[in-house]
């Protein structure tokens, strides 16, 4: 249902703002490949600006520039294999949010990228998704408050490195002015996370201090003096 959705003028207006803020961090990552998971607009409206060597999308449904059917949390790919994940509002409509973080943190190397798109509950989407029977946009089965999202990425060693916000055109004059002002307001918060690798820590044989005898030897008494 979101694809209609994002059609419309505020749809196509979301979609030109996650694209610049996406890009500004897909500028930053390097590496073999990165992996999207879930179509959200275009299939290379977000992996075109990527500056790893390969790119690759998966979705539950096959369509044009879809590169592979996968569920997103049961994925085909190869554990600590990929140096970056793209999740353009994954995990709120995924019906298991907890096991495609479980699932992404497994592909990832250490060191990888996880960039995250979710929508705001504290903004004028979180109300209309409280007020739509259906969700808002259409098809949203949650939505994730970027604090408790933070808790779940601790959990897997996935610490979150920036947080960014990007707006919608919902509101004009003196209202979308206040809105732009208050960074928690944002429609949606564009998150990176990074695995963490394990340092190896070298662990060095103890060196036994070889025993002083001079403290050992009886003291001479005056039967053993010659």
């Amino acid at each position: 249902m979101h694809i209609a959705w994002l059609q419309t003028a505020l749809g196509k207006s979301l979609l030109a703002q996650e694209q610049q803020a996406t890009g500004t961090v897909l500028d930053r990552v390097f590496g073999d490949q990165i992996l999207q998971i879930g179509t959200w607009g275009e299939p290379d409206r977000f992996l075109k600006q990527a500056r790893t060597q390969f790119t690759a999308l998966l979705d539950e449904r096959l369509s044009p520039g879809v590169s592979g059917v996968a569920m997103p949390h049961q994925l085909p790919v190869l554990k600590d294999s990929v140096d970056a994940v793209l999740l353009p509002h994954t995990l709120e409509m995924a019906t298991e949010p907890h096991s495609v973080l479980r699932e992404v943190d497994r592909i990832l190397r250490p060191d990888g990228k996880l960039i995250i798109l979710g929508f705001n509950p504290v903004s004028w989407f979180g109300l209309r998704n409280v007020i739509a029977a259906e969700g808002y946009p259409p098809g949203l089965l949650r939505q994730i408050p970027a604090g408790r999202l933070t808790d779940w990425l601790r959990l897997l060693s996935l610490n979150v490195e920036s947080q960014s916000g990007c707006y919608a055109s919902v509101a004009a004059g003196r209202v979308g002015s206040f809105l732009r002002r208050w960074k928690w307001f944002a429609s949606v918060y564009v998150m990176v996370a990074k695995k963490e690798s394990i340092p190896m820590t070298i662990i060095r044989p103890r060196l036994r201090r070889r025993a002083r005898l001079v403290e050992g030897l009886v003291n001479p008494t005056t039967r053993n003096v010659a």
